[in-house]
């Protein structure tokens, strides 16, 4: 029976650890094998002559290996489309919608190893704007004092303070502000229900961007009944609307 006991602890423990470190979403399968071929078929016609035929990089960066990873690692997948839709292809007389656009990130990612899924990836989805881009096995372990990013709107907190309220649940981020495809990225985040008291908040003019959703990055710290971020950036992206 103590062996029974002990097992059934065992086994709990294990149940816990897993539920603490679950896969991450990019590795469960964010867009389909079907939306990928297009992908590749509209890559092939109009990217492979910069980006070369197994991404490898040509007259343009790698979209494929270390080099992919090294830009993109930590980012939301809607950076990567972001960079896609408003930048690409540069001044070919090509024309490309940005639905086919999506469906070559799809081909990106399958080309680096993620897995399909059943559902594809969407504009409007939270995968695009949530999902990050990890390597196997690594987590976007939120730990105090990391580096984060998130979005959520801006207002007054008590005692001449500033207050995120509606705030997603911050990502591990690289990078002390955002770049311009990470700031579009941050428009299209969904608000979420957190509430962060900002520290440092000064230098950025918050009075300008009361009530405004801003994307926020900065140093977490975060316990039972008191989370902050001691700011590194905070620009605005979008109208906080009820």
């Amino acid at each position: 029976m103590r062996l029974l006991a002990a097992a059934g602890v065992l086994f709990t423990c294990v149940v816990v650890v897993r539920a603490q470190n679950p896969e991450p979403r990019i590795w469960q399968g964010v867009y389909t094998t079907a939306q990928a071929e297009r992908g590749k078929t509209s890559f092939n016609s109009s990217c492979l002559r910069c980006h070369g035929d197994k991404l490898q990089g040509n007259t343009a960066p790698a979209l494929s290996g270390d080099r992919f990873f090294t830009t993109w690692g930590s980012e939301p997948i809607a950076s990567l489309f972001a960079k896609i839709r408003d930048t690409m292809p540069p001044n070919f007389g090509t024309s490309i919608d940005d639905q086919t656009k999506l469906d070559i990130v799809a081909y990106i990612l399958q080309t680096n190893g993620y897995p399909g899924g059943p559902g594809e990836l969407t504009q409007n989805g939270n995968d695009l704007a949530t999902a990050q881009i990890l390597k196997k096995g690594e987590q976007a372990l939120v730990q105090n004092f990391s580096l984060v990013q998130t979005v959520g709107c801006l207002g007054r907190g008590p005692d001449n303070t500033w207050v995120l309220t509606r705030t997603s649940d911050p990502l591990v981020t690289r990078d002390d502000a955002p770049s311009a495809q990470s700031l579009a990225s941050a428009a299209t985040r969904p608000l979420g229900t957190r509430t962060f008291r900002l520290l440092s908040a000064k230098p950025f003019s918050p009075e300008s961007h009361q009530g405004h959703k801003m994307e926020a990055r900065g140093l977490i710290y975060t316990e039972a009944g008191d989370e902050r971020l001691t700011l590194t950036s905070l620009r605005m992206a979008g109208n906080c609307t009820e």
